[in-house]
């Protein structure tokens, strides 16, 4: 039941309450305001007919808590699609026998999802139902108009959650009423007429006009698409929240006035050991001001910008002995490094710094930053440098950019100064950011923008023989082919896949065939791969860390990392038995018994590693960044945390328990931007709502040498075989 019990909680969250109380809001304050004109003027009228007040709020209220959940889930956009000829269903709804259009199911079941959810968890509706419709949305929604009181009372809700539930019921209702007799051409005609949404001009070259939607105050935006070119033609009706909109139109709108930018391409000297693909993007790169470089791991993405940087640093050299005043320079206004994590832009600084010293150029790099830091985002979530007060650098470039929001990425296309080159690196397959939007996949698709896209798909890190390359690709494919993805994992032994499912009679390690083990067996063999960390923290008892010798201080936190980062565990999410949670508070107990420390009096204890959940400003911390809490002195108490390249230690009582982690293991979200020698990845059914083929991709790509799968087998080849879909309308402002 407790299982059940967290399904309910989930479809019954907070979220769900915030979009609908705004909506409230957003229509007593029309209300009030049309009340105080018509009292005054009887010329200022907000609607030009007269149309039902109730069926207004409720059609505003259903499409606002729709795209506000949307928002939640990733998407921009919430769209709407009409065939020609399309069928229909018909069930019995309440004692009554209802069509419904797939447009109108489709709004239907969006909306009453929380209801559905529960009533999946926690009610038995298993009934005899004679029709042919689906039963889990004609079947659901006749249980819930038609034994309304029996639904609340067999239902396990606090009674905030009741009442959040009862609000989404009547907004469902409603809909439901507005919709169920009739067609596309009323509804649309019914969106037209309110006076809370604006359509947006369909003439796409006419940006005056659709830049007046940036001062009006409708909270929903919409387009209406016709597409003729099909086999079945369609009517496409989008619809955006006013802000996601407007981030769109305006990441458009900057990009295409970067892109209209003229630059001076510099004088590269190309390395003869890069491939045609590499030549090519140098080109793209140098040749705009705006370019996008893509490809998977080990596919040469750095070492190709590095060779735009050696041409910057010797441009400046040139200028120097030419005594010219020249355009690019050595100091920090000239090259700008960034990622949306802090190890993303690390792990790119020293990539990037190594590819310089391999080609013998003496330039030290400048510190990489999150793009909150590049830009100055901080408390207040607006950036200091924007388009009235641009970023100083000729050269801006961002890694791991599959990880840009819409919002995020139209702060930062706001803030390059013109003449200047912006270029994203990443890696289109992985992960969507976790805000809305899929920033990097949508522009690649694009085809006004396929001129400044190069796409790198020759991998140096994985050899066409290497178990991990052929994994990452298999599961890549549109359509995976799940036998060979087995066959795979039985038959490479740099990679192993074990039952996490006790029932299962068997695992498979490489290409053995061993009896299965319990999970808490598992969990405790995972341990053994942490042993030389251990062993190291187990040294700095015996020879604390010298905290007064900065360099010493440094070479520690490093060794450590080095040690620690030769393997890692990623799971899918939080919660159950094979998410981060769970597995770190074994590790935890494992930890401390193999130090003989006290058990779980503690929270901080010597060789705990931990990551940063949330960018600290003060502290010079950043999601993502880890470190590792250690004695400084002969009493146990006296501990501090030491991050990668910080010269200092923090005081345990400075950092904030909620926003630090135990970092043993971390889930695959957190692990972007990161590479580990050796990658144990757990899941199992309990993790459906989370899994996809770009998120197993994505912890696959994290590994260098040897990548162990814990899972089972339905949670795998659900994972492999659903790929992630943002609906976003990126596209349609282009």
């Amino acid at each position: 039941m407790s299982n059940n019990n967290n399904k309910s909680r989930a479809a019954v969250s907070l979220q769900e309450s915030w979009a609908s109380n705004i909506s409230d809001y957003i229509l007593l304050r029309r209300q009030q305001t049309y009340l105080a004109y018509n009292v005054t003027d009887a010329k200022a009228n907000f609607d030009s007919k007269p149309i039902d007040q109730r069926e207004q709020n409720s059609l505003f209220t259903a499409l606002f808590v729709m795209l506000a959940n949307h928002l939640e889930e990733g998407h921009t956009v919430l769209t709407v699609e009409v065939a020609e000829h399309e069928l229909s269903l018909q069930g019995q709804i309440n004692g009554e026998l209802v069509t419904l259009y797939a447009w109108q199911q489709q709004l239907l079941e969006m909306l009453a999802t929380p209801i559905l959810a529960l009533i999946d968890t926690q009610v038995d509706t298993h009934q005899e139902d004679d029709s042919t419709a689906d039963p889990s949305l004609f079947g659901l929604l006749d249980t819930i108009f038609g034994q309304q009181a029996q639904l609340w009372a067999q239902l396990v809700l606090t009674n905030h959650e009741k009442e959040i539930l009862i609000k989404r019921f009547d907004t469902v209702a409603a809909l439901y009423q507005l919709v169920k007799n009739t067609n596309l051409n009323s509804f649309i005609q019914s969106i037209h007429e309110h006076a809370l949404f604006v359509e947006v001009n369909s003439d796409v070259n006419n940006n005056e006009n659709k830049n007046s939607l940036s001062k009006n105050n409708k909270p929903i935006i919409y387009q209406i698409t016709n597409n003729k070119n099909t086999i079945k033609p369609k009517v496409s009706l989008t619809f955006w929240l006013h802000r996601a909109w407007q981030a769109e139109f305006n990441l458009a709108q900057r990009i295409n006035n970067i892109l209209d930018q003229k630059i001076k391409p510099l004088e590269i000297s190309i390395p003869k050991n890069l491939n045609e693909q590499q030549v090519m993007a140098i080109n793209v790169a140098n040749n705009n001001a705006f370019s996008m470089i893509t490809g998977g791991p080990g596919t040469g993405k750095t070492y190709t910008v590095a060779q735009l940087v050696i041409a910057l640093q010797q441009a400046a050299e040139s200028g120097a002995d030419k005594h010219e005043d020249i355009r690019f320079s050595t100091d920090s206004a000239s090259l700008a490094i960034a990622a949306p994590t802090g190890k993303a832009a690390q792990r790119m600084q020293e990539s990037l710094q190594a590819a310089l010293d391999a080609a013998n150029v003496e330039l030290q790099l400048q510190e990489a930053k999150t793009i909150h830091r590049l830009l100055g985002i901080g408390r207040t979530g607006r950036p200091r440098y924007d388009a009235n007060n641009p970023l100083g650098e000729d050269i801006i470039i961002v890694d791991e950019a599959s990880m840009l929001g819409v919002e995020l990425a139209n702060y930062l296309v706001s803030a390059v100064k013109p003449g200047a080159r912006l270029i994203l690196l990443g890696d289109a397959n992985q992960l969507a950011a976790v805000d809305a939007g899929a920033v990097l996949a949508d522009l690649c698709r694009i085809p006004l923008l396929q001129p400044i896209h190069a796409e790198l798909t020759e991998s140096r890190r994985f050899s066409a023989e290497s178990g991990i390359g052929k994994l990452a690709y298999q599961i890549n494919q549109a359509d995976a082919d799940t036998q060979a993805i087995w066959q795979l994992l039985k038959q490479d032994v740099a990679l192993s896949f074990q039952y996490v499912n006790a029932l299962q009679a068997e695992i498979t390690i490489g290409n053995k065939i061993q009896n299965s083990l319990s999970n808490n067996k598992i969990i405790s063999n995972l341990t053994l791969n942490y042993q030389k960390y251990i062993n190291k923290i187990k040294l700095l008892i015996e020879n604390p860390i010298e905290k007064s010798v900065p360099k010493a201080v440094k070479n520690t936190t490093a060794s450590l990392m080095q040690t620690f980062n030769q393997f890692r565990i990623l799971s899918a999410g939080h919660n159950g038995e094979w998410g981060d949670r769970y597995i770190n508070k074994h590790l935890t107990q494992w930890h401390l018994a193999e130090l003989k420390l006290p058990l779980g009096q503690n929270t901080w204890f010597h060789g705990r590693p931990v990551m940063v959940l949330q960018n600290n400003y003060e502290l010079g911390l950043f999601n993502g960044d880890i470190g590792f809490c250690l004695q400084t002195g002969d009493e146990r108490s006296r501990l501090e945390v030491f991050f990668e390249n910080k010269a200092q230690g923090i005081a345990v009582n400075l950092l904030n328990e909620e926003v630090i982690a135990t970092a043993y293991a971390m889930t695959i979200h957190k692990s972007q931007g990161s590479e580990f020698d050796h990658v144990a990845i757990t899941f199992d059914n309990s993790h459906a709502r989370l899994l996809s083929k770009e998120l197993i991709y994505t912890a696959v790509t994290r590994a260098k040498k040897q990548v162990s799968i814990y899972s089972t087998r339905h949670a795998f080849e659900k994972a492999i075989q659903t790929p992630t879909e943002r609906h976003t309308g990126l596209a349609l402002q282009f």
